[in-house]
């Protein structure tokens, strides 16, 4: 019986990509013969460009990277007509060196570091002032979201995957009300992680670890973990489909995928109901020049039952003035405004009286919740799904 391979290779005729995945370290020639059929039945095909695609790559040692290193020499010679694209992430830091360099070397050879663009919002959400969003947020969610964690099959003892973990409130809180055998969160900002682990190592918790990682390229090994949770996360990429895809991939048989989403133009108040009302759907489309979708929470549940889910379960939760501590939701509403107020408004362009009026209208938005007689409300939809059993 012949040894499984740790990495995998396979050509993709559609793509025109050699696809790559695992731990490249191998010994002796013998091991890359997969590489070189792939090469060889590509180079049969393709005309214009050839894509490798590295991005799942996790190790590579330098046998292995002298004979890709000779395969790209070899094709870049060979055929002038075509080009030769490497792509990279960043997540694998020796990656990126590597390949530029080979990139150097001939005119129709390039190398891209493809999450340089991760997703068209990536440099609003990436910064310090966003931090503050994602703990009110996550403050404000969890005396909610506990209990439908229940309710959509989160057990103790199960391992869990908190994927797009942002500012890691929630590993922490999991951790500490459902007992999980492990939890492993994942983001791609280093700013945000850098926060989560001086958390952890300050509250001195075991069984919480946090990795920086490609939400659409996770570094997780195949049906791995009982419950996949991705919060408010799906609604700010411009490509939902390929983290649903990653979060049912690493999904164990039987487990649960979990996913939470805004539907902010739904989002209401009054008194001052119009002024409230411009200033979400402002919000909204703020964020759809960027690629994102702050209404996404009642489309997650098809795209779940896409990919393959069944028993897709779907839940509202509709945060208000009258189920929640008041001066939490203020304490979201006021981390928006503040974002708002900057890098978003530069980021799309926002004249300063549109500035204002969203200001004026999320103020009143505060102002409806503080009122004797007045409502506010916030709906946040949860649907989750079982990955059927092989």
């Amino acid at each position: 019986m012949t040894e499984k391979l740790p990495y995998s290779v396979k050509f993709h005729p559609s793509d025109h990509a050699i696809v790559f995945a695992g731990s490249l370290r191998p010994s002796g020639k013998e091991e890359l013969d997969p590489i070189y059929s792939c090469f060889s039945e590509a180079l049969g095909e393709v005309s214009g460009v050839l894509y490798l695609n590295l991005k799942r790559l996790r190790q590579l040692n330098h046998t292995g990277f002298a004979h890709i290193a000779g395969l790209v020499r070899n094709v870049a010679t060979a055929r002038s007509d075509l080009k030769l694209k490497l792509i990279v992430s960043s997540v694998i830091p020796w990656a990126p060196p590597r390949f530029e360099h080979l990139a150097e070397l001939w005119p129709n050879v390039t190398a891209e570091k493809y999450d340089r663009a991760f997703y068209p919002g990536q440099r609003v959400i990436d910064q310090d002032d966003f931090i503050p969003v994602l703990k009110s947020q996550n403050q404000l969610l969890w005396s909610h979201e506990k209990e439908y964690l229940r309710i959509h099959g989160l057990q103790s003892g199960m391992r869990v995957a908190d994927v797009c973990c942002g500012t890691g409130e929630f590993a922490i809180l999991l951790r500490k009300a459902f007992d999980p055998e492990s939890v492993v969160a994942v983001d791609h900002s280093r700013r945000f992680l850098e926060y989560a682990t001086n958390v952890v190592d300050e509250f001195q918790l075991d069984r919480v670890e946090y990795r920086f990682g490609d939400a659409t390229h996770l570094l997780l090994l195949d049906d791995s973990f009982d419950f996949v949770t991705c919060r408010l996360s799906l609604e700010v990429f411009d490509r939902p489909e390929q983290i649903v895809r990653e979060l049912f991939r690493i999904c164990k048989p039987g487990g649960r995928v979990y996913v939470t989403n805004e539907l902010m133009s739904h989002a209401l108040g009054y008194p001052h109901e119009e002024s409230i009302e411009a200033a979400c759907h402002g919000l909204v489309g703020m964020f759809q020049q960027l690629g994102m979708d702050l209404d996404f929470g009642p489309k997650a549940a098809v795209y779940l039952k896409d990919e393959g889910l069944d028993d897709v379960r779907i839940d509202v939760i509709e945060i208000n003035n009258t189920n929640s501590d008041v001066e939490e939701f203020v304490q979201v509403i006021e981390s928006w405004i503040d974002v708002i107020s900057g890098e978003l408004a530069a980021a799309t362009n926002q004249s300063a009286q549109a500035v204002e009026k969203m200001r004026s209208g999320f103020e009143d938005f505060i102002g409806a919740m503080r009122h004797r007689r007045g409502f506010a409300g916030w709906p946040i939809y949860i649907a989750s799904g079982r990955k059927p059993d092989s």
